[in-house]
């Protein structure tokens, strides 16, 4: 449905809450640029987002399932290493994680059925590679998988998707709509310094075809410490586009730089794939505001003309 060039305003105090039914399906579209010097890389998967139904602990269960193979730079893992822990890594999948009252990533929910997983993913390893280079890999997977901290742990020094998708987004913003934060990435694993001091602010009206923008502006916060010989500097920037009624994310852009001596810098796309023919927004279309008034009281006419798909999807 096209409601372009219509704005919705939201007063007061303004809060983000998620209304994810258990048991809805969503799918995204995952991009990833790495870039170092004169070093570039791409990384390409889609993937099916789930809430499953609470458990008897109360935490929110959201399962991740790829729905497609994982492209780097246009193709399949080539190199014989790649190719292996490209067949190791489909053990995780589907996984299941825990994600705080925020939306945060809290922990990896599924670890026993991981491991139950672990034998058949190994046998089929062993059948399609050999060498020593196979049983060293193997061995030390399992000692991975043994721990469930482990696991964890090597989520958060490498899983993009999760440090983007599942940030604690949801929440009160205040009345001027703008909240500050420190947020850690995995461009930085040296602890040099405390994070990436970051101003969130929430717009205070939807934008031009009736989606809910969220803004993050980071520099980093190095530690205050006299014996770092170079002291690091970086910015992030991330742009969140939510869906004005149930406010899950349709869209998210963000860029993470971190240099010392070298320059390093990572960019995340992450874009919902509509179902069959339909338009992304095309259930934008709200029926009151937060103060229960006609969405028509709240409307004015404003902004450009419709935009194409991808430029109307991330406003860039």
């Amino acid at each position: 449905m096209d409601i372009a060039n219509k704005k919705v305003y939201y007063p007061g105090i303004c809060a983000l809450r998620l209304e994810w039914p258990a048991e809805q399906s969503v799918n995204y579209s995952v991009v990833i640029n790495f870039d170092e010097e004169q070093e570039n890389n791409e990384v390409k998967y889609q993937l099916r987002l789930t809430r499953l139904k609470p458990v008897v602990e109360g935490q929110a269960l959201f399962q991740i399932e790829r729905i497609s193979d994982v492209f780097i730079n246009e193709t399949l893992p080539d190199f014989i290493a790649d190719r292996l822990a490209y067949a190791a890594g489909k053990v995780f999948y589907p996984l299941v994680i825990a994600v705080d009252h925020n939306g945060g990533f809290e922990s990896i929910y599924n670890h026993k059925e991981i491991l139950n997983r672990w034998p058949s993913v190994r046998n089929k390893i062993l059948n399609d590679f050999e060498g020593g280079l196979v049983e060293d890999y193997l061995l030390k997977m399992e000692q991975q998988l043994s721990s469930q901290d482990n696991i964890q742990i090597a989520f958060l020094n490498n899983d993009w998707f999760l440090h983007t998708f599942f940030r604690p987004i949801y929440k009160e913003y205040g009345r001027n709509h703008s909240i500050e934060n420190v947020y850690k990435f995995p461009i930085a694993r040296d602890f040099k310094i405390e994070g990436y001091q970051t101003i969130e602010k929430l717009s205070a009206e939807t934008n031009d075809f009736g989606g809910i923008e969220l803004l993050h502006d980071g520099k980093i916060l190095p530690l205050d410490d006299e014996y770092i010989e170079h002291k690091a500097e970086g910015n992030y920037e991330g742009y969140y586009l939510l869906h004005p009624k149930s406010k899950r994310i349709v869209s998210l852009f963000s860029s993470v730089t971190f240099k010392e001596v070298v320059k390093t810098s990572v960019s995340v796309k992450i874009s919902i794939i509509p179902d069959g023919n339909e338009e992304f927004d095309h259930d934008f279309i709200l029926d009151t505001n937060i103060d229960h008034l006609p969405v028509s009281d709240m409307v004015i006419l404003d902004g450009s003309s419709r935009k194409g798909f991808w430029e109307r999807l991330f406003n860039k």
